[in-house]
């Protein structure tokens, strides 16, 4: 599943997106309403936004009106530190989804987070197809030729992010951006043996493999 974080104070962005990413989710960040809607206008495919009210250059709530206008149907979960009611009546009208307090606990935003997610399973199919390899990313199951791999969290984390951008190359520094928070950015021999290991349980044994690497540049799924 993949989630934009639109939130302009950078620590709470930071723990935010390390908490989520934790628990299996591709988080792209943004930190004012502009970069935000470039990034859905770009990327499309978004299973949910988090939103926060108050941002720079463009407000959350003019980006949710924008986001409604354009007919993307996401589920977005709108944060800010004011709790007015006519400030919640108004998001809830443009198309908000829920609505979250500032100063909040994790456990609570993961919370709403699943259960927005849940409302779209029936609409969104939780499985992931390429030739003979699924991702089940409810179940967080991963088999080829229908046998189960057992990957580590990490290494999940990585394969259903070069499968979600199928067809493209995605840069090794992309990669770790998406996959690690910034204070903790691996070296780069970290992703490379995450990669060895991913493509000796995906790859080995089969005639066509999946995972190819462009030489200083990054990864794609063919």
């Amino acid at each position: 599943m993949r989630i934009l974080l639109v939130e302009d104070e950078k620590p709470l962005a930071n723990a935010i997106k390390e908490g989520l990413t934790e628990n299996n989710f591709i988080v792209d960040v943004a930190y004012d309403g502009d970069s935000a809607l470039s990034k859905i206008e770009i990327e499309e495919s978004y299973d949910l936004i988090i939103l926060d009210i108050m941002l720079p250059k463009l407000d959350g709530i003019t980006l949710l009106k924008k986001i409604r206008e354009l007919k993307y149907t996401m589920p977005v979960l709108m944060l800010t530190a004011k709790g007015e009611i006519e400030t919640k009546v108004k998001t809830f009208g443009l198309g908000g989804d829920d609505y979250l307090t500032k100063p909040f606990d994790f456990r609570e935003l993961l919370a709403r987070v699943h259960a927005l997610l849940r409302r779209t399973k029936d609409v969104k199919t939780s499985v992931i197809k390429i030739e003979d390899l699924e991702i089940d990313t409810e179940k967080m199951i991963v088999t080829r030729g229908g046998k189960i791999i057992n990957l580590t969290k990490k290494e999940y984390q990585i394969l259903l992010y070069l499968c979600m951008n199928r067809g493209r190359i995605v840069e090794k520094r992309e990669l770790e951006n998406h996959l690690w928070d910034e204070n903790s950015t691996p070296w780069s021999d970290t992703l490379r043996t995450h990669i060895k290991n991913i493509r000796r349980k995906v790859d080995s044994g089969f005639e066509h493999k999946l995972i190819k690497t462009i030489p200083g540049v990054g990864y794609e799924i063919e």
